[in-house]
């Protein structure tokens, strides 16, 4: 419910503008891996793919947003029950729930790699490392875990552009040999069609953050803090992924193919940098999976039951396990077109639902 006594805090906008680019930041982000993925194919032509999809998602995360306030839908079951009805939505709610689980393990295998990577570290000593802090902060609770990822999310932003800044002045290539390039080795991806990809895109950000949304949806005083923030959120986590991609391009025999693209770049800002940086990428994976820890296991007891304690440590070490399953990319790659293809159908659900209800409600309201 809107607090109408209370005035409209743009500190409060900002602070969840954050937290919505922390847990859309994590390890697909901050490797690059994700931007990989979903764009290498097209090259150049990504650019128009992300903002097609950049559309749909603002959109999107805008409406639900409201929905979330306007109709009181505090968590993902009212959400997917709300736009879905009570068997499909509970279907998808629990699917979901499944995708959050997978990717806590994702983002552990992530931060395993990348402390592999950077630092020399056995990536079994780096999954159980990944695993104490996830677990730790996830059992914290929402409220803490809100402000955190909302204080960690600039200095992820900060140290990406330094290094796009730095990549596009000493570029390895020029850039329609990089177009070529990064095409042609462009590894695991989401679709080969860019219409397609765009549709994946959207589909995988928008099941995502409108579970996040329904969480955090009384966190505001003001509905204009939540979707505000949310849009806020999006467009810059837009212009970051452009701003990226075009330093992918530029660097393409260096980053094409790979499954930790910007630590690639980062190495090339001398060692003091390349190590801190991959702090960055560790602390970009452990953000979200402790995001999507709190998620999955919010779903299946709320923080303030007795149970939600052994569900937390049940979700982060079942996720531990899998992350030993295979590479960040491989189960990354898996995870996301899991997510993807649910989202359509949820998406296809909150489109009939909207039309539904704007026919419905004046007639219910004329009725009266």
């Amino acid at each position: 419910m809107d607090n109408n006594t209370n005035t409209f805090s743009v500190k409060t906008l900002l602070i969840l503008a954050g937290s919505y680019v922390s847990f859309g930041i994590g390890a697909g982000f901050a490797t690059g891996a994700e931007l990989l993925q979903f764009w290498a194919p097209h090259g150049s032509n990504a650019i128009f793919g992300l903002i097609i999809s950049a559309a749909l998602i603002l959109l999107c995360i805008a409406v639900v947003s409201r929905d979330c306030r306007k109709y009181k839908l505090v968590n993902m079951e009212m959400m997917y029950k709300h736009y879905c009805g009570k068997y499909i939505g509970a279907a998808i709610q629990w699917f979901n729930t499944l995708t959050f689980f997978l990717m806590v393990g994702s983002m552990i295998a992530g931060g395993a790699s990348s402390l592999n990577q950077a630092f020399g570290l056995p990536i079994f000593a780096g999954t159980v490392i990944m695993l104490a802090a996830v677990l730790a902060t996830a059992l914290m609770g929402m409220k803490r875990l809100t402000d955190i990822l909302g204080n960690i999310a600039p200095i992820i932003i900060i140290s990406v552009i330094i290094i796009c800044i730095f990549s596009y002045m000493n570029g390895t290539v020029d850039f329609s040999a990089g177009d070529q390039l990064i095409r042609e080795k462009s590894g695991l991806s989401m679709s080969g069609s860019l219409i397609f990809s765009a549709v994946l895109n959207f589909t995988y950000v928008v099941l995502n953050m409108s579970a996040y949304s329904a969480n955090v949806s009384t966190r505001a005083d003001h509905q204009k803090e939540l979707v505000w923030g949310n849009v806020l959120g999006q467009f810059i986590t837009v212009l970051s992924q452009a701003f990226i991609f075009i330093a992918f391009i530029l660097n393409a025999t260096l980053v094409a193919g790979t499954d930790i693209p910007l630590l690639m770049l980062a190495q090339r800002l001398g060692t003091a940098f390349y190590a801190f940086y991959g702090i960055i990428v560790v602390l970009a994976t452990y953000t979200t999976a402790t995001g999507m820890a709190w998620v999955a296991a919010s779903n299946i007891q709320h923080e303030d039951s007795k149970w939600y304690k052994p569900v937390v440590a049940a979700v982060c070490i079942g996720a531990f396990i899998f992350s030993n399953f295979g590479s960040f990319g491989v189960l990354m790659n898996l995870v996301m077109k899991m997510v993807s293809y649910l989202g359509v159908a949820f998406s296809i659900c909150v489109i009939v639902s909207k039309i539904y209800r704007a026919v419905k409600e004046p007639k219910e309201t004329s009725a009266e």
